[in-house]
């Protein structure tokens, strides 16, 4: 069996992340920020992350 490309922990702070900023979205005293913008950029960079360890995994495979 092979090793996850990817640890369980990052994906979980990422979307912990995530579920933070859409939820702080809903709160009025942070109605001024632009929480709708920063977690789609949040969203966009991690999966750009994941694509990279992904790639970076199959690599490894085809290596070996």
């Amino acid at each position: 069996m092979s090793a996850m490309p990817f640890r369980m922990s990052e994906v979980c702070a990422a979307l912990t992340l995530m579920i933070a900023l859409i939820g702080a979205k809903y709160l009025p005293m942070l109605s001024f920020l632009p929480l709708s913008q920063m977690a789609g950029i949040t969203a966009f960079s991690f999966a750009i992350f994941l694509a990279l360890r992904l790639y970076q995994y199959e690599l490894a495979q085809l290596d070996s």
